[in-house]
C-alpha cells in the first residue's frame, strides 16, 4: 500500500511539474501577444443581460457599474431580468430604471438562470451579447478591452478576468488567491484553445453565436460551462482578456464555498460526459489533451487522498494499540538520548514537492503581475497554498461519489436549482 502511495505521489507531482512547464513554455511563446493591442476603431452595439434572483442587496451596485462603463450609451443596451424573486429585487430594478430609462427590465416566473438568459437573448439588439452575474462589478474599461478581441473573425466569445471584491476574511483570501491563479492559467490555455467555461461574471458573445449553437441549457446547473463546451464542439474560438477585470463577492464560509465548488465540479464531469467527443485527440488536439490531463489529475488526487487517509488511520490505530500496551507511559520517549533528527530527509519526492509549491507561487505572482493586481499581498494566500489542495481533493471525492452513484446532490441556502 505504501508503495502504491509513493507511486501515485510521484506521478501526481511529476504531472503537476509537467503542467507547470507547459504553462511557462506557452507563456514564453506568446509573450508578445498577451494583450490585444488592435485599436477599437468601430464600436459595435452591445447588449448586456443581468439575470437576478433574490439579489436585492447586489443588483443596484451591479447596475451602477454597468451604467458607468466607458462606452457610448447609445450603443449600450442593459437588460435586467428578474427570475421570480421573492424579495425586493424587482422593485430595486424598477426604481433604478426610473433614473435610467434606457435600461430594460423583464419579469418572469422562477425557472433558473438559463431561462432568464434565454428570455432576454431574443430581445437583445446588440451585435455583441454579454452576460453578467448580479453580484459582480465591472471595471469601466473592461468592455472596450474585451471587444478588441473580436477583431479576429474566428473569436466567437471572450471571457473576462474574475477577481474577489475587497478580500478581508480568510475565506476571501483563499478565493482571492485561487482566482488570481486560475485567471493566469485560463489566459495561457486560451492560446492552446483549451478554455472550457464562459463564466457568469461577464462573458461576451457574437450575436450569431446563439443562432448557430442555440440557447442556454440547464446543463446540470452549470450552463456557463456547458456553453463553452458547446462552442468548442463547434470549433469556435474563445479568447480571454487579462486586461478586463470583473469583481465578484467571495463565498462567506466554507459551507457555501463547498456547495459552489461541488456544483461546478459535478457539472464539469456530467457535461464532459455529454460532450465526450471532445476527448478525441484527432478532432480536438490540445483541448482533448488538457481535458484528459484534468481527468487524470482528478483521479490521482482522489486516489492519493483516500489511500493516505487509510494509511493515517491505520497508523493512528497502531500507535493507539502500542500506547495501550505500555499503559500510555510516554515519559521515557521524551528523554534527551532518544532525541534525533534522523526523520528529516531530503528525498527526491520532497524536492519535487518543493518545486510544485514554487510553481504555485510562481503562478500566483505572475497572475498578479499580468492582471494588474496592485493591492498588498495578504498572508492569507499562504493558507490557500496549504489548504486548497486538500479541500479540492475532498470536493472531488464527494463529487465523484455523487456522479458514480447517480445520486443528485442537494443544495442548501442559495439553491442553484431554484436560484440563478
Amino acid at each position: 500500500m505504501i508503495d502504491l502511495i509513493e507511486i501515485l505521489t510521484y506521478t501526481g507531482t511529476f504531472a503537476a511539474l509537467y503542467f507547470g512547464i507547459l504553462i511557462f513554455i506557452t507563456l514564453a511563446e506568446n509573450r508578445h501577444c498577451l494583450y490585444e493591442k488592435t485599436p477599437l476603431l468601430n464600436l459595435p452595439s452591445v447588449s448586456i443581460i443581468l439575470p437576478c434572483f433574490n439579489e436585492e442587496n447586489n443588483v443596484e451596485d451591479s447596475l451602477i457599474s454597468l451604467v458607468n462603463l466607458d462606452y457610448p450609451q447609445d450603443k449600450l443596451e442593459i437588460i435586467a431580468v428578474d427570475d421570480g424573486s421573492h424579495d425586493n429585487t424587482l422593485d430595486k430594478m424598477l426604481a433604478f430604471q426610473l433614473k435610467n430609462p434606457t435600461i430594460k427590465v423583464l419579469r418572469k416566473e422562477n425557472g433558473g438562470k438559463h431561462t432568464a438568459l434565454n428570455l432576454a437573448i431574443p430581445q437583445a439588439t446588440g451585435e455583441i451579447i454579454g452576460t453578467i452575474d448580479a453580484d459582480c462589478l465591472v471595471e469601466p474599461n473592461a468592455l472596450k478591452q474585451m471587444l478588441k478581441y473580436f477583431h479576429d473573425p474566428k473569436v466567437m466569445a471572450v471571457v473576462s478576468t474574475i477577481k474577489v471584491r475587497q478580500p478581508r476574511t480568510l475565506m476571501d483570501g483563499i478565493q482571492y488567491a485561487e482566482f488570481i491563479v486560475s485567471g493566469f492559467i485560463k489566459k495561457i490555455i486560451s492560446f492552446l484553445g483549451g478554455l472550457t467555461v464562459t463564466p457568469g461574471p461577464l462573458s461576451l458573445f457574437r450575436q450569431e453565436t446563439f443562432t448557430i449553437v442555440g440557447p442556454y441549457r440547464q446543463a446540470h446547473l452549470t450552463e456557463d460551462l456547458e456553453m463553452a463546451l458547446r462552442l468548442q464542439s463547434q470549433n469556435m474560438k474563445i479568447a480571454c482578456a487579462w486586461e478586463a477585470a470583473v469583481y465578484t463577492k467571495g463565498k462567506p464560509d466554507l459551507k457555501s464555498l463547498s456547495q459552489q465548488r461541488l456544483r461546478w465540479q459535478r457539472g464539469f464531469l456530467l457535461n464532459l460526459k455529454d460532450y465526450s467527443p471532445l476527448l478525441n485527440f484527432r478532432a480536438h488536439g490540445n483541448l482533448s489533451f488538457l481535458l484528459i490531463y484534468s481527468l487524470a489529475g482528478i483521479f490521482l488526487s482522489v486516489a492519493l487522498i483516500l489511500l493516505s487517509l487509510f494509511q493515517i488511520t491505520k497508523g493512528v490505530l497502531g500507535h493507539l494499540n502500542q500506547a495501550w500496551l505500555i499503559k500510555f507511559d510516554f515519559l521515557p520517549f521524551f528523554s534527551f538520548k532518544n532525541f534525533n533528527l534522523d526523520w528529516i530527509k531530503l528525498t527526491p519526492l520532497a524536492v519535487m514537492g518543493f518545486l510544485a509549491l514554487a510553481l504555485i507561487l510562481g503562478f500566483f505572482f505572475l497572475g498578479r503581475k499580468y492582471t494588474f493586481e496592485k493591492g498588498k499581498i495578504d498572508e492569507k494566500i499562504f493558507f490557500w497554498i496549504l489548504l486548497y489542495p486538500f479541500l479540492n481533493a475532498f470536493w472531488w471525492i464527494l463529487t465523484t461519489a455523487s456522479v458514480v452513484s447517480g445520486r443528485e446532490m442537494k443544495w442548501h441556502g442559495n439553491n442553484p436549482g431554484k436560484k440563478i
